[in-house]
């Protein structure tokens, strides 16, 4: 389907309106918590971006939540989900189909491991942890993987919001030598211009704006050649490969709202005490000196440095022509604010959150399990939200691409014939209360009378549940035959035993 460019640009100012109201917020983030990843302000190449940076608690905070929600939810050494049998398949087949979604499953992390997924979606949790992330989800060359990952910058989002509440709409204004072009976007139809240059001055950047837009149930995938309003991709998708996500957002609002904009105000009061603690320091090691005008001393040619031999008019201890100029303030209340303030940032950005290891006392493992616990719960609101909008469209993604590859079967990933289960690190935490809820109900069953217990509960059933929250795989499960063939060998045990006690029984009688 033909797209009108002049209704697609309309489209594209009226988000782009929204996004300016972002800007300065978003660029404060940037300036004092990543200032090397800022692309919103213009700078030349090698340019000194943190000129306005005196501490570095929020740029190293803001990386260990990166790294802590890399490890969490998409640790990179292990399977963090596994595909399963949804709601629509009938309970005699799910243990086959569930044998078969596990090689599948295998499938689709040799692939991910095999990409570049791990570097490209740290750099979008470092976006994250600002505002809004954002990564593409493409077809991979096949050589070394079927799929190729893309981190967008937060700079270069344009976003629409869904009735839904989730982003598919998305666009994206950048520049890119003009030799990159065919290998970034295979089958792009390139006009004479574009020829020309690839031929002439292959590193010659070029204005493009990327998107995807919904159009009805499917996406409309669009790149255009901005300076001859020239289409190189205008093509009709069944799945979008972006995938937008947000830790927390408030209702009306499209772009995220991070953890580094919750703690702003205790950055840039750190900052700001910081670069007062330096020059409280510099006036202490280089203190201001006082000195009598009588005539001897010259303001203007004097140098206080060492081994200098300084005339004076008096060297008298109560009356001296040089007096150092006693400091206002207290330097050690500066010191505590200045720690207080960093442990808050921390504490918001669940960087180190037991503290250093160095000066943190010996824990038992009881109090690291309660803190684990407890931090796990604080997380569970927003984990919730970046499942929905990260890992279910980023797993149904990835799954997509790899059937149009031809590397896994044809089947749906939407809860009916196939369903996610995640177990990534921060899954498993929140399955543990499961978990002891089982163990406690067990411990309880012991205490009552057998037969009640057989009688009211399936207690054959309590293993495969247990063995399913811990995300096993399935081949430990008994199949049907084999519990079947089972339940014979123990009815010809029982016969046989019957039989052979019949027979002791007969055999006294007789004697």
């Amino acid at each position: 389907m033909a797209t009108n460019y002049e209704k697609l640009i309309k489209r594209v100012n009226a988000a782009k309106a929204n996004k300016v109201l972002w800007e300065h917020h978003i660029r404060e983030c940037y300036r004092y918590a990543m200032p090397q990843r800022n692309t919103i302000d213009k700078w030349s190449k090698g340019s000194k971006k943190r000129e306005y940076v005196f501490d570095s608690t929020a740029e190293d905070a803001l990386e260990d939540f990166a790294t802590r929600m890399e490890l969490e939810l998409v640790p990179p050494n292990l399977n963090w989900m596994k595909l399963e049998v949804g709601t629509d398949i009938p309970e005699e087949e799910q243990d086959k189909v569930n044998e078969y979604l596990e090689q599948t499953t295998d499938i689709v992390f040799n692939h991910i491991k095999s990409s570049n997924f791990s570097s490209q979606i740290h750099e979008a949790f470092l976006d994250l942890g600002i505002s809004t992330g954002a990564v593409i989800v493409e077809a991979g060359d096949g050589i070394q993987s079927s799929l190729n990952f893309r981190c967008v910058s937060l700079s270069e989002l344009i976003l629409e919001q869904s009735s839904k509440g989730i982003i598919d709409t998305v666009f994206r204004e950048f520049q890119i030598p003009v030799q990159d072009i065919p290998d970034t976007w295979k089958g792009a139809k390139l006009n004479e211009k574009l020829k020309q240059l690839i031929k002439d001055k292959p590193t010659t950047e070029v204005p493009i704006l990327e998107g995807v837009y919904k159009e009805g149930n499917k996406y409309q995938s669009i790149v255009v050649f901005k300076e001859e309003k020239h289409y190189l991709i205008d093509e009709t998708l069944e799945s979008n490969p972006w995938v937008v996500f947000r830790e927390s957002t408030i209702p009306g609002e499209t772009m995220g709202r991070g953890r580094v904009m919750r703690a702003l105000p205790d950055i840039k009061t750190l900052n700001k005490m910081v670069e007062d603690h330096l020059k409280a320091a510099a006036f202490t090691a280089n203190p201001i000196y006082t000195a009598t005008d009588d005539g001897v001393i010259n303001p203007y040619t004097i140098r206080l440095q060492p081994g200098t031999i300084l005339p004076v008019g008096s060297n008298a201890n109560d009356n001296p022509t040089l007096r150092p100029l006693a400091p206002a303030g207290d330097y050690n209340v500066l010191q505590y604010d200045i720690g207080s303030l960093q442990d808050n940032i921390r504490r918001i950005m669940i960087s180190k959150p037991f503290g250093n290891i160095e000066e943190s006392p010996v824990r038992t493992a009881t109090e690291m399990s309660i803190r684990n616990a407890d931090m796990a719960k604080s997380s569970l609101g927003a984990s919730g939200r970046i499942q929905n909008e990260l890992l279910e469209r980023l797993v149904a993604r990835c799954v997509f691409v790899l059937k149009q590859a031809g590397k896994i079967a044809e089947f749906k990933v939407d809860g009916k014939e196939v369903a996610i289960k995640f177990t990534s690190p921060s899954s498993r935490s929140q399955d543990e209360s499961q978990l002891a809820a089982i163990g406690r109900f067990m411990e309880f069953m012991q205490v009552l009378p057998p037969e009640l217990v057989n009688e009211e509960i399936a207690v054959e059933k309590v293993p495969s549940e247990i063995l399913d929250i811990l995300g096993l795989p399935a081949k430990f499960k008994r199949t049907d035959e084999e519990k079947q063939m089972r339940q014979q060998q123990r009815e010809q045990q029982a016969q046989q035993e019957q039989m052979m006690a019949a027979a002791q029984v007969e055999a006294q009688e007789q004697t």
